[in-house]
């Protein structure tokens, strides 16, 4: 296999269906000057339909997402989340580079390279996301643009869930930008994603990140560990690519697209408004 090629491409037929079960754990630390540290944490589980609707002459490919069912523990609380039911029509390309969709996602998602690849092959891909910036009072007050940089590595292959699959190791390293005056924000993250190349498919893909925003007096640290994994496909002539790489959809954590773009924040950026 060493020596042998593979591309890396979604496919899809009209009509075909496949369900995604995402958990998303995140464990949030707040440091402030002359008190306590206080820690918080959640989990949510979600499930998401993924049905190909069509293929255009450009070979773009049109999928219509549902979220099926899902809920949220904050606290000890569970709650459902309010979007269940929510339909998502999307346009992409065979590279995973999304072309237009029915809501705004706060990231750019990167693409798989259009060429083919051999085990141990290395690239990039840059995404833009959009941070929230909030007043004194929790207000947003706008958006803060950041650039970051995806590395990949095809690492190997394995059989996964019944699947052959590419093994594609992915990092952000640790990228630091100004939010506001006197507040700054760090991200790093790796993930490894799971990619039955021969269907065209997401099979599994598992993503943490890490981020950190300082300002005087207050430190405040995040970690996320999202897990994606395809739970059963039906109907259509062929196979349908997983979409933005592990049905991160709306998410403010893209696990997409190149192997595994990676973005943090809160966990409620989860839930699409």
């Amino acid at each position: 296999m060493f020596g042998d090629t593979i591309t890396l491409a979604y496919a899809m037929q009209p009509g075909e269906k496949l369900r995604y079960k995402t958990e998303v754990i995140s464990e949030q630390s707040v440091q402030q000057e002359g008190q306590p540290p206080q820690g918080f944490s959640s989990t949510m589980e979600m499930v998401m339909v993924q049905e190909g609707k069509g293929v255009n002459p450009d070979g773009s490919m049109e999928v219509e997402v549902t979220i099926e069912d899902g809920s949220i523990n904050k606290g000890g609380q569970t709650e459902k989340l309010p979007t269940v039911g929510t339909k998502i029509t999307i346009v992409m390309k065979k590279s995973g580079e999304i072309v237009r969709t029915s809501v705004d996602f706060p990231f750019s998602q990167p693409a798989f390279p259009e060429k083919q690849l051999k085990v141990n092959d290395s690239w990039t891909g840059d995404s833009q996301m959009d941070i929230p910036l909030y007043n004194d009072e929790g207000q947003q007050t706008g958006t803060k643009k950041a650039d970051l940089t995806y590395h990949y590595t095809l690492a190997g292959i394995e059989q996964t869930k019944g699947y052959e699959t590419a093994v594609i190791n992915v990092s952000c390293p640790e990228t630091r930008f100004d939010l506001q005056e006197e507040i700054q924000q760090s991200i790093t993250a790796t993930g490894v994603t799971y990619f039955g190349h021969k269907q065209g498919r997401l099979v599994k893909s598992q993503v943490s990140t890490k981020t950190e925003i300082t300002a005087p007096g207050t430190v405040v640290g995040t970690k996320i560990k999202v897990v994606v994994e395809l739970q059963d496909a039906s109907g259509g002539s062929g196979a349908m690519g997983g979409i933005a790489g592990a049905a991160g959809l709306g998410m403010g954590m893209n696990i997409g697209g190149g192997g595994g773009g990676l973005a943090g924040s809160s966990d409620d950026q989860f839930i699409i408004s």
